[in-house]
């Protein structure tokens, strides 16, 4: 019972704090906040994969990881696309990788 009063109270946290957002944004948001925002996705992608990509181990290294996300950050550059960034990228990792690379 406990456990099931945990997640209803984590539930109301999060449904309430995305309710004050649209709440307070839901007349229109500023063309400056719709700017900044657009950056947020590309930021927190690459605050996740580049540190795992460059210094798996905690230092800087240079090896497979790092060139198959520079692959897909060529992808994503050419493409525009999700899909096509992730597919880039998995294909040069795996094509290097049997290369071995």
């Amino acid at each position: 019972m406990e456990k099931l009063g945990v997640l209803f109270g984590m539930a109301l946290v999060t449904y309430f704090t995305r309710y004050t957002m649209i709440a307070a944004l839901g007349r229109g948001m500023p063309v400056l906040a719709r700017r900044w925002l657009r950056y947020v996705p590309p930021a927190v992608l690459a605050a996740l994969v580049v540190p795992a990509a460059l210094a798996p181990e905690g230092h800087l290294e240079v090896g497979l990881p790092a060139w198959a996300v520079l692959a897909g950050a060529v992808f994503a550059w050419r493409t525009h696309s999700v899909l096509w960034t992730i597919l880039g990228g998995m294909a040069a990792f795996w094509l290097l990788r049997l290369l071995g690379a």
